[in-house]
């Protein structure tokens, strides 16, 4: 096949990989929902709710079908979701002459025409406080629990790419260009003045047996300058090499990947013995416990990033006017998630590890919807969380004291607040959304 067709072949065959990353994250991010609105769904029929509507995304309706007394059905954006149940907002007790008391009028108004002969003890605002948390708390727990499981499967049941003890390709020298060839005049390679071949695969090192390439290095580090001794399988037949490693400066990462940095926030770096030579990837699974210690941390971690998320936005705005740089690690929108997992299928590595990277992807998604579900502001559950709480503890005082039961908290009375939220979550989105167009993250 001539060059040039194998050239346009390949481009064809990265774009649909591309595409194929991007389609994943779609239908994950559409069953992750789903199975949130779900875990909101079932305990409000356990507990005799009306559910009117059960619904995966936004506006216009694109398809619905009744089942039972729900319409079950998908929205033109699937950007989110939600299930309406009768009785969302109590009957009003007092009128109310705040400043927004005609949305709130219109609201209210807009729910009792919704209402049908036999709501009476069917109504969300009619249950127990206990009732009323376990159902706002379903969806988000729904996510952190999918959130665990996925990482679990592509830590545990698959495992981090990490390299192996198997030489993929030895260089001639080590500032090599990506073809492989080697600048006028650039020194020899020490794995290729040492004899070292494709294929090789390190048994020990000084006479110390290894299981991984950080023990190689390290062992070649605690001799310093010198020459080491590797012995390395070769077709079966072990063969001992002599070799003087280069040493650089490199930063040093955790065992999660992150950059170390010191007390003043600089990069930890110290001498990497450098022998030149890619390194064979293989998938290493983890304990199960250490998976879900990962994942527990992820969500501590997702909940400090939640209350720097105004910084984050402000960064993100700046960086994208090319006023600062952007954080490799920060905030990116739903594109930028497409755009990531774009790049994990297309990149040139395992099979598996693509999977076991776009499940972490997933994965860490779920965990970021719990914990923002939780914030305790309307219209994300963590305000029904929170106005449910607030009522059970209202009523409990009032029983102390030998007061009125005063009744359901009148929620409807917080829509300006959940209004100024959809105005803030659409913001951060067009911010968001821009940034990942003009000025994307990429794992490169």
């Amino acid at each position: 096949m001539p060059s040039g067709s194998a050239s346009n072949l390949d481009y064809v065959l990265d774009i649909a990989l591309y595409a194929i990353g991007i389609l994943v994250v779609i239908v994950g991010i559409a069953l992750s929902i789903g199975l949130h609105e779900l875990g909101h769904y079932a305990p409000a029929k356990a507990f005799g709710v009306r559910v009117k509507q059960f619904m995966i995304g936004f506006g216009p309706t694109f398809f619905s079908r009744r089942r039972g007394e729900t319409e079950f059905g998908f929205k033109a954006f699937p950007l989110g979701g939600y299930i309406l149940m009768a009785g969302m907002y109590p009957p009003e007790s007092k009128p109310y002459r705040g400043p927004f008391a005609g949305w709130i009028k219109e609201a209210r108004k807009e729910i009792a025409a919704q209402e049908e002969q036999g709501d009476s003890g069917r109504q969300f605002y009619e249950l127990s406080t206990w009732k009323k948390v376990t159902i706002m708390l379903g969806g988000p727990m729904m996510n952190f629990f999918l959130g665990l499981l996925l990482i679990a499967i592509a830590l545990t049941g698959i495992g981090p790419l990490q390299n192996s003890l198997t030489v993929a390709k030895v260089y001639q020298c080590i500032e090599a260009a990506s073809d492989g060839s080697c600048p006028a005049g650039a020194p020899i390679s020490p794995a290729a003045k040492a004899g070292m071949a494709d294929g090789d695969r390190v048994v020990s090192v000084n006479g110390t047996s290894v299981v991984s390439w950080v023990e190689v290095t390290e062992i070649m580090t605690t001799r310093g300058q010198g020459a080491s001794t590797l012995v390395v399988d070769r077709g079966g037949q072990q063969v001992s090499l002599s070799i003087t490693p280069s040493y650089f400066e490199r930063a040093v990462y955790d065992s999660n990947g992150t950059l170390s940095l010191d007390s003043e926030g600089n990069p930890v770096t110290r001498l990497t013995p450098i022998i030149g030579v890619s390194l064979a990837p293989t998938s290493n699974p983890m304990p199960l416990s250490d998976s879900l210690g990962y994942g527990v941390a992820a969500t501590g971690a997702m909940f400090a990033f939640i209350v720097e998320l105004p910084q984050q936005v402000y960064q993100v705005f700046v960086s994208t006017f090319g006023l600062a740089e952007r954080d490799p690690y920060g905030a990116v929108s739903i594109v930028g998630v497409g755009q990531l997992a774009g790049e994990l299928t297309a990149a040139e590595i395992p099979l598996e590890a693509k999977l076991s990277s776009l499940l972490l992807l997933l994965g860490s998604l779920n965990i970021a919807l719990f914990a923002f579900n939780l914030i305790p502001l309307l219209p994300l559950d963590g305000g029904h969380v929170a106005g449910a709480l607030y009522e059970g503890a209202k009523r409990r005082v009032s029983r102390l004291v030998a007061r009125k039961d005063p009744g359901p908290v009148d929620t409807a009375k917080a829509l300006p607040v959940a209004y100024g939220m959809w105005v803030l979550l659409i913001f951060t989105g067009v911010v968001l959304i821009l940034a990942d167009l003009i000025n994307p993250i990429s794992l490169g």
